[in-house]
């Protein structure tokens, strides 16, 4: 192993996070920021707009683009981009697993956007998986891949980490105020949560974090909207989110690799049975 790749695993392994510089190029950036541009202001949650959904998680976090994939492109691209997916590979990939998009999708946050800290070493559930060599092979049960679209600074709705959280066994106090008692999820924005910092990143730049890590966003205060693309990485034997159905036109369009992402796991039909979406 190369000292770079070297350097890249140790800070993954001891903050479960990396950030990438110039991940996407100005070109790719265009096309998306493009695309959202060209979306209706008014799109009613629930909506379609082809394949892709107009979705919201709790209604704070702003308003996301689910199932992006299927809007063509450079949103196809994305799936096996080299900027992440090497890395991606290197801390899922082993005997018993492969690579499998657990979700991709997009979020314009507005004024008032915000996530609550979610997330830690605490919580048990595949996702929350990290492993490294030193206990057989590298084992990541969930790597989120966010892109910048727009720069992302103080007052924009930045995403937060507590670096190392991944590894803690004892729930982030954040969460000891939850008033359902959740073990899980903060309700208010992760800004100024105990040992957490914010991500800044430019245009372009990409963070690459385990879903283990405590994580959230601060409150967006600023006039205009938070742009970014998040593509969730899982070992195929989890399963997809939303369970979004490929469909054939998108699988045919796809490379062999990049199909194999999208549907690790081609549906297997009895004879005389035929799927009606998402045979490959």
């Amino acid at each position: 192993m190369d000292r770079i790749a070297y350097e890249q695993d140790y800070l993954f392994d001891l903050r479960g996070y990396l950030i990438l510089d110039q991940a996407l190029a100005a070109t790719e950036l265009a096309e998306i920021n493009h695309w959202i541009d060209n979306r209706p202001v008014d799109a009613a949650l629930g909506s379609w707009q082809g394949d892709v959904e107009v979705h919201t998680y709790s209604g704070n976090e702003g308003l996301n683009y689910q199932n992006i994939i299927e809007a063509g492109g450079v949103f196809e691209r994305l799936i096996d981009h080299p900027s992440w997916l090497p890395l991606v590979e290197r801390w899922m990939v082993n005997d018993y697993n492969k690579v499998s998009l657990n979700e991709a999708f997009l979020n314009v946050r507005r004024s008032g956007g915000f996530i609550g800290l979610h997330s830690g070493g605490h919580v048990s559930a595949p996702i929350m998986t990290v492993r490294n060599p030193n206990t057989g092979a590298w084992n990541v049960g969930q790597i989120n891949v966010l892109i910048a679209l727009t720069d992302i600074g103080p007052g924009d709705g930045c995403t937060v980490v507590v670096p190392g959280s991944h590894k803690s066994a004892v729930m982030h106090p954040e969460l000891l105020d939850s008033p359902d008692n959740s073990t899980y999820r903060s309700d208010r924005h992760a800004g100024g949560s105990l040992g957490a910092i914010e991500v800044h990143l430019k245009a372009g730049q990409a963070v690459l974090f385990t879903d283990a890590i405590s994580h959230g966003a601060t409150a967006r205060i600023n006039s205009g909207s938070r742009r970014v693309a998040i593509y969730r990485y899982s070992p195929h034997a989890v399963a997809s989110r939303y369970n979004y159905l490929p469909s054939p036109e998108l699988l045919a369009r796809l490379t062999p690799r990049q199909r194999a992402i999208v549907q690790p796991v081609a549906p297997r039909c009895a004879p005389g049975r035929q799927q009606t979406m998402g045979a490959a």
